[in-house]
């Protein structure tokens, strides 16, 4: 088998891998086990959130139990992830998805994106860093005129904010 053909297959394996991460990142957290979730970051992991930037595995997974803990079911899913290759050992790329969530009593929709840099380590591809962006985050009732409003970042005890993106004054065209 020539080099490119050996390189193109271990591409196509590789991005089966991390397609595959992407869904057990929201089994783990849907499923609240720590564990697994941990299995899925780098050592030096770095997880930007909504509440902020958080270094190092074990801080990432001490961020995730407290929101986790805040939180009654949830759901997330991941629709399609776009990836680019920097190395052998390295890629980035970009994850859409949806969340469902139970908070305090009353269901949330979130619309986001997963902004990621992958690493292999130690054979198996993981999270190095992931950033959060949303489109929108509110109550499900809120839902159908919220999608509208500029203000769509409703997150409980916290005045509303604008969602991440689109930011409209940067509206590209042809």
């Amino acid at each position: 088998m020539s080099d490119d053909l050996m390189k193109r297959v271990q591409q196509l394996e590789d991005r089966a891998e991390l397609g595959e991460l992407i869904t057990h990142y929201a089994l783990a957290v849907d499923d609240k086990n720590l564990v697994a979730l941990a299995e899925l970051f780098t050592h030096d992991c770095i997880f930007d959130s909504v509440q902020g930037v958080v270094s190092g595995r074990d801080k990432v997974i001490d961020y995730y139990a407290q929101r986790i803990a805040a939180f009654g079911p949830t759901f997330h899913v991941p629709h399609r992830q776009v990836l680019e290759f920097d190395g052998e050992d390295d890629a980035h790329g970009t994850v859409l998805a949806h969340a469902e969530l139970a908070i305090d009593g009353t269901a949330y929709a979130v619309a986001l994106r997963y902004h990621d840099r992958y690493r292999r380590e130690t054979g198996q591809w993981r999270f190095h860093e992931r950033q959060v962006s949303q489109l929108y985050a509110m109550p499900l009732t809120d839902l159908p005129d919220g999608l509208a409003s500029d203000l769509r970042k409703r997150w409980p005890g916290a005045p509303p904010e604008a969602a991440d993106w689109p930011d409209q004054s940067q509206t590209k065209t042809p």
